[in-house]
């Protein structure tokens, strides 16, 4: 590799680094913003103090219910507000893990009316709405992993607990440092080509050729797969192929969007232990992305 084209890839990702932390970065801060306001005027434990009759019906923790609440308007405020009672040790690690399986539904539930809605459904059809449920299925799945561990491992009293404002500052400065330098390596490393093998590793699989090609195309953009997949519906090919390829892409692409979207955040909320999040997450999801697979293979 010359010179001239070794500074061209740091430039290039450098430059996705930056369209990234553009569009990144302002939903952090107003989240954090927002965080620790709602922790000053007091909001978030008014919010857990009215939400005493369900946690003492559900057995799990008030940070749990908040967080949960919370994800469906921000996932961004609700791993913050997460990170922060985790900081102070007033949930252990084996709740944090609970509550990032609990908070599946409403993260994805968030994109709902921003990608599935207004660009899959219509797009795809029949095979749309199957893929969409297919996509709510598995956060539902993972949801209810989270609830059933999170009663198991919530050692905490249902009881109001006080909470310190976010230093804002900081917070934002850290979180922008580690998204920035992680966002950059991903992105180097992806355009060296290191992840390029995953997609090439699959070709051998019992899949029709369009449905490996929508796969691999959602491995740059999950968009221009779906357009894809609508042009190859076009010509002929079954919506089980169009779901088969979509959800195959998922599983192609699943390490390295985990690995340039999630942990970045979670880096920067929950350091080390931010990858075992990630990990953990990337691995259910994996699972049932494959079993559905299966499934539409056997239709």
């Amino acid at each position: 590799m010359n010179e001239a084209y070794g500074i061209s890839l740091i430039t290039h990702a450098a430059t996705l680094t930056a369209i990234f932390l553009i569009k990144t970065l302002p939903v952090v801060i107003v989240a954090i913003y927002a965080v620790s306001y709602s922790i000053k005027k007091g909001y978030l434990e008014k919010f857990a103090f009215s939400l005493q009759p369900a946690l003492r019906k559900f057995g799990v923790s008030e940070f749990a219910v908040i967080s949960f609440a919370t994800c469906f308007i921000s996932p961004t405020a609700s791993y913050s507000m997460l990170s922060q009672v985790w900081r102070e040790k007033k949930i252990d690690d084996r709740e944090v893990i609970a509550v990032s399986f609990l908070n599946s539904f409403p993260s994805v539930f968030s994109h709902l009316y921003a990608f599935f809605i207004p660009f899959v459904i219509p797009v795809l059809g029949f095979a749309g709405l199957v893929y969409t449920g297919i996509r709510f299925a598995v956060a539902i799945i993972k949801s209810l992993i989270g609830f059933f561990l999170s009663r198991r491992w919530n050692h905490s009293a249902p009881s109001y607990q006080e909470l310190k404002p976010v230093s804002v500052s900081q917070n934002v400065l850290r979180i922008a440092a580690i998204m920035g330098i992680t966002y950059f390596i991903v992105s180097l490393l992806s355009l060296l080509g290191v992840f390029d093998f995953m997609s090439e590793a699959l070709k051998f699989l019992p899949f029709k050729a369009e449905a490996i090609t929508i796969a691999i195309v959602e491995f740059f953009n999950v968009r221009s797969a779906v357009v894809t997949a609508a042009g190859f519906m076009d010509s002929g090919l079954e919506w089980k192929w169009v779901v088969t390829g979509l959800i195959l892409g998922n599983v192609i692409s699943f390490s390295t969007r985990s690995v340039k979207h999630s942990l970045p955040m979670h880096l920067s909320l929950f350091g080390q232990f931010g990858v075992k999040i990630v990990l953990l997450n990337s691995i259910v999801t994996l699972i049932l992305d494959i079993a559905f697979v299966v499934l539409l293979l056997i239709i």
